[in-house]
């Protein structure tokens, strides 16, 4: 029998307009995939002919000290990249345009972004902002494609500021090195300056050590001489006694002289030797050695210790204020290390002490003034009383003596010599004396005030001492802080001298990660990508529309079997799904330029798609009717959304998870993406697709037997008239 004349090709030829009408079912895929996909095939690829309207407001501002008008400088690079149809308009025009889906979108640079860019590294940020407005109404797939251009437009700007910013931390980062370096010099000169201050304290130290003992020396000192003006005080008093004693024995010379005259001549010769041995102690009192101290060493300490302590504080000054200052500059180093913290308040406390005991000092030194004087005062005093003594005395004896030598020549005279010049001469001494007495006792008296000073003296000279030995210990401290300071202030300048300020330095800050991208398949455009979808929902709609036109019950004549019945079905259904399958496919290649990566493997697939869809679409038609043919539009309704062909299927519910794994179109279009940009395996799902085929086939055979076995055939009305 041969393929075109057989009896099933000669019923359609009899039948007006169905060969034509089968042909155009042919056609019915390529209407479907070609055509469709030809309107779409590169619409990414035209992105840059979506409409976009951007309304620029920006004004220019000063961002590190530069006048900068990002706003025209964002809007200059968009008109220029193309990668929209960028339109320039104002904001009344841009909202009417989105409104009325003259535009897809409508960018707004408001009128502070460059004023607000500049504040990114301020104490009180601002982010820039863009305005962004969509009409998604007006197309959602034109809403997702400017939605992704405006994502690619907000990094492309926060890049661009990015860098801005960049370049302003790196070049502070490399002024904090300097800084770090400089911090480092003036902790070591620092440290410098304390250890001279721990020597000039030390020095200090030595001098109050002296200080201390000539202190101690002058505390004995001064005890030896109060016990000596003690003595002197008791010898004054019996001087006194002495001289009034003198007086009155004088005058009773003078009453009993002219009675016993001759009687009392050796009495006369006694007083005579009396008077030379009086002479001789008053010289001997003379020549005394008054107590004398010399103070001058004391003065000098004094001096020596004052300007050590002046030099001191000054020292410690400096020292304060370099921490205060460094203080001031880095506060983060003193939260960082305590122990400089510490340092500084050590520092401070070692200025109120120093001062402190300049002050003690220098009062130290008005008190020896005062106690100075008032010694020597009195010791002038002392001295003057004993010279004015020791005349007094000697001319009194010299007139009793001459008195003596002449009391032979005249009694008369010796008598009126006595009672005129020995008593008041004796008179005068017991004044002199008793004004002796009396500066005695003031010296005596202001005694216990001198040792208390000089005891005050050696009590604030101990002080001063155990004060300075704190501060060599404080200083010490200082100095390790301060060398610790710097060592930690030059670590910080080579971690930060690993940071470089070059331009290739900015942009890794800027973008500091590379983006490499790597695709195992690629896909040329959109028509490529949605091809295979296109392809099965093509071939499976164009076998849903054969079976509803096509009539594969009726018979030119009775069948022997249902295999046969079956194979007549044939003659003219294969024609139509190999073409089907195969026009599609070369459409595809010429009109719309597919390109793929096994074009062979493409054209198999589409045939064994075809084949598998075309048996069992027929089976449900030839089982059920009419009632087949509805399942058959349900089953392709569901095969849109559960084939993955647009959407991958994690993103549909779980009924068409559920579902996918049973859809005919799921194994076609894999199969597909395989052959046409993947260039993978395709066994499994031709391996499923034969298989689906061949049992729709087998029980094609089945229900053709079956309906023939009941007589359920149908003839043409011609052949049923004969």
């Amino acid at each position: 029998m041969k393929f075109w004349k057989s009896t099933e090709w000669q019923r359609v030829r009899k039948i007006r307009g169905l060969p034509l009408l089968l042909i155009g079912i042919a056609l019915i895929p390529s209407l479907y995939a070609v055509i469709f996909l030809s309107s779409l095939w590169d619409a990414y690829g035209n992105v840059n002919k979506l409409p976009v309207a951007i309304v620029n407001q920006d004004r220019a501002a000063k961002i590190n000290g530069k006048t900068q008008h990002l706003g025209n400088n964002l809007t200059k690079n968009l008109v220029d990249g193309k990668q929209l149809k960028i339109i320039k308009t104002t904001k009344s025009q841009a909202a009417s345009g989105l409104k009325s889906g003259k535009y897809y979108m409508t960018i707004t640079i408001p009128s502070d972004f460059t004023e607000n860019s500049g504040t990114l590294l301020s104490s009180n940020p601002v982010q820039p902002e863009i305005k962004i407005a969509h009409n998604t109404g007006q197309g959602f797939i034109a809403e997702k494609m400017t939605t992704s251009a405006a994502e690619k437009l907000q990094t492309k700007v926060s890049q661009s500021l990015q860098k801005v910013y960049s370049q302003t931390l790196v070049t502070a980062t490399t002024a904090s090195k300097d800084g770090f370096n400089t911090g480092s010099e003036g902790a070591s000169q620092l440290s410098s300056g304390i250890s001279q201050l721990q020597d000039g304290t030390k020095q200090l130290q030595t001098g109050t050590t002296a200080l201390q003992s000539g202190s101690a020396q002058l505390v004995t000192g001064l005890s030896q001489y109060t016990s000596g003006v003690s003595s002197a005080n008791s010898g004054s008093a019996q001087l006194v006694a002495g001289a009034q004693q003198l007086a009155t024995q004088l005058q009773k010379v003078s009453d009993e002289i002219n009675a016993k005259q001759q009687a009392k001549a050796s009495d006369l010769a006694k007083l005579d030797a009396g008077l030379t041995e009086l002479t001789q102690q008053l010289e001997k009192l003379r020549s005394a050695d008054v107590p004398t101290f010399d103070l001058t060493a004391i003065n000098n300490d004094s001096k020596n210790l004052n300007s050590n302590l002046t030099k001191s504080v000054t020292d410690a000054t400096r020292a304060g204020q370099s921490l205060n200052d460094l203080a001031e500059t880095h506060p983060e180093l003193f939260e960082q290390y305590p122990d400089l913290k510490a340092t500084l308040q050590n520092m401070n406390d070692l200025q109120g002490n120093l001062k402190n005991t300049v002050s003690s000092a220098t009062s130290l030194k008005n008190d020896l003034e005062q106690l100075q004087s008032s010694i020597l005062s009195q010791i002038n005093t002392l001295k003057s009383s004993l010279n004015d003594l020791s005349l007094q005395g000697s001319g009194a004896v010299e007139q009793a003596q001459q008195a003596i030598k002449t009391l032979n020549a005249s009694l008369t005279e010796v008598s009126n010599g006595i009672a005129t010049q020995a008593v008041p001469g004796a008179q005068q001494l017991a004044q002199g004396a008793s004004q002796l007495n009396t500066g005695l006792s003031q010296l005596n008296a202001n005694s216990g005030t001198l040792n208390q000073g000089a005891s005050q003296l050696n009590s604030g000279t101990t002080q001063l001492l155990e004060g300075e030995n704190q501060a060599i210990v404080a200083l010490g401290q200082a100095n390790t802080g301060a060398q610790t300071l710097s060592q930690k202030l030059a670590d910080g300048a080579v971690k930060l001298s690993s940071i470089h300020n070059q331009k290739s330095n900015v942009t890794a800050l800027s973008k500091p990660v590379k983006k490499d991208n790597s695709d195992l398949s690629k896909v040329a455009n959109n028509g490529t990508g949605m091809a295979p979808y296109m392809m099965s929902v093509g071939l499976f709609v164009g076998m849903v529309a054969f079976s509803a036109i096509f009539d594969f019950m009726t018979v030119g004549k009775k069948p022997k079997n249902g295999f046969l019945w079956w194979a007549d079905k044939q003659t003219v259904n294969a024609p139509v799904w190999i073409a089907q399958a195969l026009l599609m496919t070369a459409l595809l290649f010429i009109v719309d330029g597919m390109q793929t990566q096994k074009p062979v493997m493409t054209f198999v697939v589409a045939l064994v798609a075809s084949f598998a869809f075309n048996q069992f679409v027929i089976l449900f038609n030839v089982a059920f009717g009419k009632l087949g043919s509805g399942i058959m539009l349900i089953l392709m309704v569901l095969q849109l959304s559960a084939s993955a062909g647009t959407y991958p299927i994690e993103l549909s519910n779980g009924f068409f998870n559920a579902i996918h794994p049973w859809m005919p179109m799921t194994y076609s279009v894999h199969a597909l993406r395989e052959t046409i940009s993947i260039g993978g395996s395709v066994a499994l799902d031709l391996t499923v697709l034969l298989s689906l085929g061949i049992v729709s086939m087998i029980l094609t055979w089945g229900v053709y037997q079956m309906k023939l076995k009941h007589n359920q055939l149908s003839f043409p009305q011609s052949s049923a008239a004969e």
